[in-house]
């Protein structure tokens, strides 16, 4: 029961008080905003990830009604299931510090712009949640195109963010070194993504 998860959550985050826990006059209690997500079906390892993860030094409670429950309601309208939703705000829990209509709805309106396909969306979101770490204009417009700059064509480039989104983090010199020289062995479209998941010597 509800009563049954609380009693061991609080004890295993009690050394940890900064991230989930929130002081009351004389013991910790959870935050609104981690009760919510364990009524909703989060595990306790799970809200462990979201509140560790919500940001250095800060204490896990965002407003339940302003922010936890408008990301998770727009995150599902997206076609993320269940299962998806809980580990993209696990893995990216501080996507709750950010509004849906000024931040996340342009990243998302951005990937569409690429020529990501609303069947796709949600699949790079599950892949990739640090994706809504960046800002459109300073990072993910210029990686874009760098690639372009390479001579990639759209559908190249579509078609590699769709199967690797982790693409978007790369600055745009790493790509273009990576780049320049899989074009010279002639596996520049094929090879780019397993390119990039090495380290640079």
């Amino acid at each position: 029961t509800g009563r049954d998860l609380r009693g061991p959550l609080v004890a295993g985050l009690a050394c940890r008080p900064r991230l989930a826990l929130q002081s009351s006059s004389s013991e910790a209690a959870l935050s609104p905003a981690a009760e919510h997500l364990l009524s909703i079906g989060f595990s306790e390892d799970q809200v462990r990830l979201v509140a560790s993860r919500f940001g250095r030094g800060r204490s896990f409670n965002p407003d339940v009604e302003r922010s936890v429950k408008p990301v998770l309601k727009w995150l599902s309208s997206l076609g993320l299931s269940e299962l998806q939703v809980q580990k993209v705000v696990s893995s990216h829990s501080r996507i709750f510090r950010s509004s849906v209509d000024q931040y996340l709805k342009p990243i998302v309106q951005w990937l569409a712009a690429v020529g990501i396909g609303d069947d796709q969306i949600a699949r790079v979101i599950a892949r990739y949640p640090a994706l809504f770490s960046f800002s459109v204009e300073g990072k993910l417009k210029p990686t874009v195109q760098a690639l372009r700059d390479q001579g990639l064509g759209e559908a190249e480039i579509t078609r590699m963010l769709a199967s690797f989104p982790q693409l978007l983090s790369y600055s745009s010199k790493r790509l273009t070194r990576r780049m320049a020289v899989l074009a010279a062995r002639g596996r520049l479209a094929s090879s780019l993504g397993s390119a990039m998941r090495l380290t640079d010597a």
